[in-house]
């Protein structure tokens, strides 16, 4: 077998992410038969896959009974903590607070050593030692608590009382951030606001003045990556040191650019991405400094060891999966450029010849880009993040644009660093600002194109993701790979067909918002209708998820709100309850009416479609009579007027759940979906049973 250390590492990996959502008497079982496939096959060449499972399981268990096992013996403790703000700290929902990751030094008086998630804590910045009360508590079962096992995080901490700031800490992560928010200020101080926090999100890794438009534009066109420092800005950057093929071996320059590689990891904050890539680097540096070949995806499968035994739940980072798949992705184009090379015939013409050769240079940027959108697809579909149709038009038109941004941003700190040469800084600050503006125009004007938002359906999707891994293999294993291009594009043509046929006429309803006050966003058709309640977050809220579900046309927005104020609603048709009449009734969407109920006490809005009926109140609507839902979407309270089969809420811990009887409560902690199919069926995703008090 070849490339051992990257099917090691493949193996290693798929074991940590295997391991991170299975409990542990799976974990152990599993372990015993990869071992027991591992004994049988040792000498086969799937030992070295097999092995890496193996070690991957091993190193799991291990590494959470000596780790996280401690960790969670806080769990629903009150404890006198001594902490120190980490560099992601953030402003939090409430005034005057903030929120990010605290590492615990002291816990009711005893040494530690690990991370907490806090919402809201008074303000300290990074790198302050401070002492308070906190109540520690389990992780939420949200659609964020993978992200932080995989950044360390194994614990929950609620701001109690008595904080008190003791200190500065001079640790290396402290003033590295400290330096990186000096550069970026340095680095903004003459450039227009958006295309200045795009240079420093770029090169330095500071996302921290980025507006939301922007990100979500370089969403929608397929090219966030390049918000996130990764393989891509170290090799350019890198590069900029290699002073050709010559030098290439030349010691001292390797010395040089491995110091440069390491410094550049450390200011950026130690990412998982780039992280990755660092460590690439850095093996790639020490082949030529050995005079040895490297090898891409033997590097690959190092790093991910590597970064598997730092934290074994890494491979559940979002960062960390697209990283490894875009390499996957980029080699697999590389292959297939070889490939078409040895296709060139040999006895022809030399224009001929030049000719063609000329076309395959002219396709391989757009096979890099295709095979690495499509390598990080199922990753996309599978995280529930927005999938782009226009990902490879958007890195073909704007990535070469990234070396000179980043070239130029380089320029503009070094040459502001002199005081005399402050005139050039200007001239360069000038040049970048500009490339930027075009920049961003471009990507702008492709995040407005048709195809820019995709909805695909995550289950459907990835079934069909591993009916196509599945044809693959199989046509590999026979070596008919040619053959396999006209199957799956047959193949995915027929499931787009059944889920176009599937998809039509179904309802969606969405929770979105506050998790105490949360919206119904109902999509039919490319069409939707929002019933809001709530504040400002709520607007935006509503408008991010309509931006990541394919941008649904916006045919009514309701706002049942019983003292609206004025917000900025992003919706032309805005229907208010407290406007209309006790009872009124209409049309909405294809097979939807809505129902809506006025009266002093609260508002009530009742979607349906044949026999299956969703609610949701503002307030505490006082009826006549009770009105019959199979769903009701509860907030902050509950009504007798309304009777429900079933209770769907985004908090854990409702104030209303002791007055529950006979009906079943389901907690959604991230947007619960509601799926209606007329006259079929009605389903709730993403939620579990909330246990009755």
């Amino acid at each position: 077998m070849k490339r051992k250390l990257a099917w090691f590492g493949l193996g290693f990996a798929l074991a940590e992410l295997f391991a991170a959502y299975m409990p542990p008497l799976v974990i152990v079982l599993a372990a015993a038969l990869f071992a027991l496939l591992l004994f049988l096959c040792w000498q086969k060449n799937t030992r070295f896959p097999l092995l890496g499972t193996v070690c991957g399981l091993a190193f799991f268990a291990l590494y959470s009974a000596i780790v996280i096992l401690p960790v969670r013996q806080y769990i629903d403790q009150t404890a006198a903590c001594t902490a120190v703000v980490q560099p992601d700290r953030e402003s939090s929902y409430q005034s005057g607070y903030f929120r990010g990751t605290l590492k615990i030094i002291e816990c009711n008086g005893q040494q530690t050593n690990f991370l907490v998630e806090c919402d809201a804590f008074p303000d300290a910045r990074p790198g302050d030692v401070f002492t308070a009360t906190f109540l520690l508590e389990e992780l939420d079962e949200d659609a964020y608590k993978m992200s932080k096992l995989s950044e360390g995080v194994y614990l929950q901490a609620e701001y109690q009382e008595a904080f008190t700031i003791s200190a500065h800490s001079n640790a290396l992560p402290y003033v590295l951030y400290d330096l990186r928010k000096e550069l970026a200020s340095l680095l903004q101080q003459w450039m227009p606001t958006e295309e200045g926090a795009l240079e420093a999100a770029m090169l330095l890794g500071d996302k921290s003045e980025l507006t939301e438009s922007l990100q979500g534009a370089f969403r929608a066109s397929g090219v966030s990556h390049l918000l996130a420092v990764s393989g891509l800005h170290v090799a350019l950057l890198c590069g900029i040191f290699s002073l050709g093929y010559r030098r290439k071996f030349w010691r001292p320059l390797i010395i040089f650019r491995a110091a440069l590689v390491v410094f550049y990891m450390l200011l950026t904050g130690m990412s998982i991405s780039v992280t990755r890539a660092g460590i690439v680097f850095l093996l790639a540096l020490a082949g030529d400094f050995l005079l040895q070949p490297v090898d891409l995806l033997t590097s690959t499968g190092a790093a991910a060891v590597l970064i598997g035994l730092q934290n074994p739940y890494a491979p559940c980072d979002v960062g960390f999966q697209l990283s490894f798949c875009a390499v996957l992705g980029v080699q697999l184009a590389g292959a297939v450029y070889r490939t078409e090379e040895t296709w060139l015939p040999d006895e022809c013409s030399p224009g001929i010849y030049r000719f063609l050769s000329l076309l395959l240079d002219i396709i391989e940027p757009v096979q890099v880009a295709f095979f690495a959108s499509l390598a990080t697809l199922p990753v996309l579909v599978a995280q529930g993040l927005s999938v782009s149709g226009v990902s490879v038009l958007t890195n073909l038109l704007v990535v070469w644009m990234l070396q000179p941004a980043l070239q130029l941003g380089i320029a503009v700190l070094l040459l502001a660093i002199v005081p005399f040469l402050t005139p050039l800084a200007h001239l360069a600050s000038l040049l970048l600002s500009v490339w930027l503006y075009w920049m961003i125009q471009i990507v702008r004007w492709c995040s407005q194109l048709p195809m820019a938002r995709i909805f695909l359906p995550t289950r459907y999707t990835l079934l069909v993701f591993a009916v196509l891994a599945v044809l693959a293999i199989l046509f590999w294993r026979s070596r008919r790979l040619v053959l396999y291009l006209p199957v799956a594009a047959a193949c995915t043509a027929l499931a787009l067909l059944l889920g176009n046929w599937a998809l039509h006429d179904v309802v969606r309803i969405a929770l979105v918002g506050a998790s105490n006050n949360p919206c119904l966003v109902c999509t039919q058709n490319g069409n939707a209708v929002v019933l809001f309640r709530g504040g400002q977050s709520n607007v935006n809220a509503v408008e991010t998820y309509l931006q990541e579900n394919a941008s649904p046309t916006v045919a009514l927005c309701v706002d049942l709100r019983q003292e609206p104020s004025e917000l900025d609603f992003p919706f032309s048709v805005t229907l208010r309850a407290e406007e209309m009449s006790a009872y009124s009734t209409r049309k909405i969407l294809d097979d939807l009416t809505l129902d809506l109920y006025h009266e002093k006490s609260g508002n009530l809005a009742v979607v349906g479609t044949g026999s299956h009926h969703v609610a949701m109140m503002a307030g505490n609507i006082q009826l006549a009579a009770p009105v019959s839902v199979d769903v009701l979407c509860a907030a902050g309270a509950l009504s007798d007027s309304v009777m429900a089969n079933t209770i769907v809420c985004c908090t854990k811990e409702p104030t209303w759940l002791s007055k529950v009887e006979t009906e079943s409560v389901l907690y959604g902690a991230q947007e619960p979906v509601i799926v209606i199919r007329p006259e079929r069926s009605i389903v709730i995703e993403e939620v579990k049973p909330l246990a009755l008090q």
